[in-house]
């Protein structure tokens, strides 16, 4: 009866600890079995944040430098010192911790004040109709989507459309042309303060699209289209074993992405408040973000330094010159060191028919926006149209892999050209006939002109080599059939060479003829054959035939008439 007390209140010990367990602990379980991910109506507050799985990444509440502000951004997890890589409420900051980051049921991703119930800010509502079950889930790859529950493949939302200043793999900047929505890098006003700055990166579309750094209005740097290989302006950009990149570019968008082939690597290109702009790689060793690359590395990188048809080459002193054909604007400020004014013609283009193109080669291809393309011409019909037009500048292929093709026009004053040592662009460009440079193939029409030329030659000597071939091998083998006629004792014809010494003392290489053959050979000992007298008596020219088909058309023979040792006549 005792023993059956004490095993009863065992039990119910251990079932009430078992409860309080589950009733202390039970929250905390929950929380950190989706601490990924936001459920609807599940706000998150100060001091609390979702993390990514593999703790790479985490969201939440932050306050950026010496700032008094909040905001809601999401930075990397495991580096020590926080690093920002996108903000939500950017411009429309909390001034106090009493916020909360909510998902309506809606699919909608909201920021509110709760002492007073307003939203700060919200994401972009979904186009769909309706949304049953909608998660929010943070990703390694720094991503925060919001997606119907159990199609994770297919966001309705995703933060890497909304970039801030932090260009992270995987994310993409253009413009939709579509939709027509544009998504660009934008600078933090400063240091401790995410609301929009003054610096833009991105794509501009005006035109051939090419990627430019703006301050303000205006173009700060300018990195120039894709080539089909890389950036104009960057003639060393290669594929690596860090990152992989592409450019794509149809009829419904126009974008560029990069993505990590070692998903180990740390990797960001951000836009700093002071317009400069960098790709980090996080260093673990030194625990400090690395610069693998900047674009603005010299005075050359900035925008239209030497003016229109200016080039800038940084290996030459002064840095600024001319195109061919091509003065000053202002020769006073040019020899001034304010090359700004750029260039003029020497010459003005009057759209004669004597018009042309000299080629330049291994350039950064001037700035695009005042610019035509068409991506199936070849190079050839290219010129032609440019050509046709008394507008068109300057032409070149718009793609240079493989073969090249593609056309693109430039209508006007030529600005922001660069020169490199190597791995340029190739640029034609309009001149009056005056200044053309016959030299050089100097357009793509010119071009193809020295590719028939070589080609014709090439087939010339060709044909010369197996006609001299053919008339060698005539030549051996009539010699050989003589030969073994004269071997078999076989008549041959009069001018037989008889290589035989009869009188057995004789020079073993004296030709024998017979008289008939010289009498008819000379024509008789015709005066008209006579070329002379020498010390041994007249000199005659005889005329061969039969040797005629294997030299030229005829071959000349001296036979000295002389009753000498030097000719035996039968």
């Amino acid at each position: 009866m005792v023993s059956d007390t004490l095993m009863e209140d065992t039990r119910v010990t251990k079932t009430r600890l078992i409860c309080g367990f589950l009733v202390v602990y039970a929250p905390i379980i929950c929380i950190y079995a989706a601490d990924s991910t936001l459920s609807a109506n599940q706000p998150i507050r100060y001091n609390e944040t979702i993390v990514s799985p593999q703790e790479t990444f985490e969201l939440g509440f932050f306050s950026p430098g010496n700032s008094m502000n909040h905001y809601v951004g999401i930075w990397y997890k495991k580096i020590s010192k926080q690093t920002v890589v996108w903000v939500a409420n950017r411009n429309a900051p909390l001034t106090h911790t009493s916020g909360e980051l909510t998902l309506t049921l809606l699919g909608v991703l909201t920021i509110r004040d709760a002492t007073t119930g307003n939203i700060l800010w919200s994401s972009v509502k979904s186009s769909r109709t309706s949304v049953m079950n909608p998660i929010g889930q943070l990703l390694d790859t720094g991503n925060f989507i919001i997606y119907e529950q159990g199609d994770q493949e297919n966001p309705i939302w995703q933060s890497f459309d909304f970039l801030t200043d932090t260009f992270l793999p995987g994310m993409k900047y253009g413009k939709n042309l579509v939709t027509g929505f544009e998504s660009h890098l934008t600078s933090w006003k400063s240091d401790d303060d995410p609301a929009s700055g003054n610096f833009s990166y991105g794509i501009d579309t005006r035109g051939y699209p090419q990627v430019i750094l703006m301050d303000g209005p205006d173009i700060k740097s300018r990195i120039g289209p894709w080539n089909g290989l890389r950036y104009t302006g960057f003639p060393n950009m290669r594929p690596n074993t860090i990152y992989n990149y592409t450019f794509v570019l149809n009829q419904r968008e126009i974008y560029y992405e990069n993505y990590l082939i070692n998903t180990s690597v740390l990797m960001r290109l951000v836009l700093h408040p002071n317009g400069l702009l960098n790709r980090l790689f996080w260093n673990d060793g030194k625990q400090n973000w690395t610069v693998y690359w900047a674009p603005i590395n010299d005075q050359c990188d900035w925008y239209a330094v030497c003016g229109p048809f200016g080039t800038c080459n940084i290996d030459n002193t002064p840095i600024c010159e001319c195109l061919k054909g091509f003065k000053p604007r202002s020769p006073d400020q040019w020899r001034g060191a304010d090359p700004s004014q750029g260039c003029q013609r020497a010459i003005p283009l009057d759209c004669g028919p004597g018009e042309g193109f000299n080629k330049y080669s291994n350039l950064k291809l001037p700035d695009t926006k005042a610019s035509w393309y068409n991506q199936t011409m070849t190079l050839v019909d290219c010129e032609k149209m440019c050509k046709s037009n008394c507008s068109c500048t300057a032409y070149t292929n718009s793609n240079i892999s493989g073969a090249g093709s593609g056309c693109l026009l430039w209508f006007g004053d030529l600005i922001d050209i660069r020169m490199f040592s190597e791995n340029g662009d190739t640029l034609y460009i309009r001149m009056p006939p005056s200044e053309l440079d016959n030299r050089n193939s100097s357009s793509a029409t010119e071009n193809r002109k020295s590719s028939n030329e070589g080609i014709r030659v090439q087939v010339m000597v060709l044909i010369a080599f197996l006609v001299f071939f053919i008339l060698v091998s005539i030549c051996l083998v009539y010699r050989f059939n003589r030969k073994k006629q004269y071997q078999q004792g076989m008549p041959q014809n009069e001018f037989e060479l008889d290589h035989e010494n009869r009188s057995g003392n004789e020079d073993l290489e004296l030709p024998h003829f017979g008289l008939s053959a010289l009498l008819k050979a000379t024509n008789n000992f015709s005066m008209n054959n006579k070329l002379g007298e020498g010390g041994y008596g007249p000199v005659y020219k005889v005329f061969h035939d039969s040797l005629t088909f294997c030299v030229v058309n005829m071959v000349f023979m001296l036979v000295v008439l002389h009753l000498s040792s030097h000719f035996r006549l039968d």
